[in-house]
């Protein structure tokens, strides 16, 4: 029955939410966050090195502050409770979708509901990258049925809530034909953005600037994240992840992906699968931007689902075992109440992140090398 994967979705992640009700790592950053709105200023960016994302999940987080203060609501699971919709929701269209496809993406919905990925980064971290995906998917469908203007409010919506889906933005626009129609579809998917910034813009642009346009990630994860855990396996020094703390390092892998970005689009361009082509710009993020948090790890998952293959496995696997030895070791309190890790959990992270690394520097170079026009999978 097609709500029984729904269901499975819905009851793995609130299991997840309960038992990892823990104000901890991003969870205690929202809460600071919605803290500053209540005691200090409505203004987000204006508390350093707290509020990286766009104007728009600071009020999730300032809400669910205001209910904990006076109700005896659990803040940890008040702030999940917005991911796990959007997860739950993902799942819905992911049914439909995988039907609409056919063969081994009908098995879409399952595979998401169940992927230790999405449970641990949506259930137990709590990072909210869960909503942009949901407004992605859900502007690729609007697109695929001919409707590019309900595509552009939805795309709008997820970059309102992480920056992320502007990456899909070029994607997209090649798929319209005719200059006005891809002026307009940059200006649905750009302006309401832009105007829900222009206040805080106006209030403090020093502090807009800094805090959202001068994040440039964290290396705990891509060939950073690898070549910081090797060097804690060599020597026992673990660097700071702060990209601020890696130099040139940045810069270089900016570029690195950027001329990534740039083979992905001029290979596949306008033509073929377009859950194919944005698979593959996600998943060469992730192996050329050398700075990835745990939660990009998820971004690739609901892309593969649609098409199930021998990668969507092996990155499943090494994805895992990474956040998973990521958790116990660098984020106590997420997976377990324990104050640190072990040298075995650091020991995974690092073998999981190498893993990742390799599996995603094979996959993109399949995607972009695969034929446009080639049938769905």
């Amino acid at each position: 029955m097609t709500w029984m994967p729904v269901a499975a979705a819905f009851l793995v992640r609130l299991a997840a939410i309960l038992v990892s009700d823990r104000v901890v790592a991003d969870v205690l950053r929202y809460r600071r966050v919605g803290a500053h709105v209540l005691d200090v200023s409505w203004n987000p960016y204006q508390a350093p090195r707290l509020y990286p994302y766009p104007p728009l999940w600071v009020w999730v987080e300032a809400a669910c502050e205001w209910l904990a203060r006076h109700s005896a609501l659990s803040f940890a699971v008040l702030v999940k409770l917005p991911v796990l919709a959007a997860e739950v929701a993902m799942v819905a269209l992911l049914v439909r979708w995988g039907a609409e496809r056919g063969g081994a993406a009908r098995w879409a919905a399952w595979i998401y509901a169940l992927h230790p990925v999405a449970v641990l980064v949506s259930g137990f971290h709590g990072q909210f990258d869960s909503i942009a995906l949901l407004m992605l998917l859900l502007a690729m469908h609007a697109l695929d049925r001919g409707r590019p203007d309900a595509a552009a409010l939805a795309l709008a919506a997820g970059i309102a809530v992480k920056s992320f889906p502007v990456l899909v933005l070029p994607v997209l626009i090649l798929r319209m034909t005719g200059t006005a129609a891809r002026v307009r579809f940059l200006a649905l998917a750009l302006l309401p953005v832009t105007l829900l910034l222009i206040p805080y813009v106006a209030h403090d642009a020093a502090a807009v600037a800094r805090e959202l346009f001068g994040y440039g990630g964290v290396a705990d994860f891509g060939w950073i994240g690898v070549w910081r855990g090797a060097r804690w396996m060599l020597d026992g020094t673990l660097g700071r992840g702060e990209a601020r703390h890696w130099g040139a390092l940045i810069p270089a892998a900016k570029v690195l992906f950027l001329a990534a970005y740039a083979v992905v689009l001029a290979r596949r361009r306008a033509k073929g699968d377009l859950v194919v082509t944005v698979l593959a710009v996600f998943v060469a993020f992730q192996a050329f931007y050398g700075a990835l948090s745990a939660q990009y790890l998820l971004w690739v998952v609901p892309f593969a689902v649609l098409r199930p293959d021998r990668w969507l496995v092996l990155h499943g696997a090494a994805a895992t075992t990474a956040l998973a030895g990521f958790y116990l070791f660098l984020a106590p309190g997420i997976l377990s109440a324990a104050d640190g890790g072990t040298d075995a959990a650091g020991t995974a992270w690092v073998a999981g992140a190498a893993a990742v690394l390799l599996v995603t520097v094979g996959w993109v170079i399949v995607l972009a090398g695969s034929r446009p026009d080639a049938a769905r999978s």
